[in-house]
């Protein structure tokens, strides 16, 4: 996710519900203290069609460290640990869509089954 003002990783991000486009906080209110428009695309936008993305994680609590790393151990260290936090991430993120899934599936079966009761109870 980067702010589509300074191509970076914002720290504070909010979201546009007009256009779909990621902000830096500061950036976006900065920008619409003297015009009224989305920067990327140009349609109006206030401050009150800005939503809060909520950052969970390492992401919440640190900001990317800076390279310290001097030596080739020290720097698979660095990436390893990289590695390691990204698929946990990841596992985590899985397991959230078999849920979502096994929801889904649940709630189109008793959709398909009211609307066949209804198709039975209309004849």
């Amino acid at each position: 996710m980067f702010c589509a003002i300074s191509g970076e990783v914002p720290t504070e991000p909010v979201v546009s519900k007009v256009t779909g486009h990621l902000y830096e906080k500061r950036l976006i209110t900065q920008h619409l203290r003297t015009s009224n428009l989305d920067p990327v695309t140009g349609a109006p936008l206030t401050a009150a069609d800005l939503l809060d993305v909520a950052v969970s994680g390492a992401a919440a609590t640190a900001p990317p460290k800076a390279p310290s790393a001097t030596s080739f151990p020290k720097a698979l260290d660095a990436l390893r640990g990289e590695w390691d936090n990204l698929m946990l991430e990841t596992l985590t993120l899985k397991t959230h869509l078999e849920e979502t899934r096994k929801e889904l599936s649940q709630a189109l079966y008793q959709h398909d089954a009211a609307c066949r009761v209804i198709a039975r109870l209309t004849r």
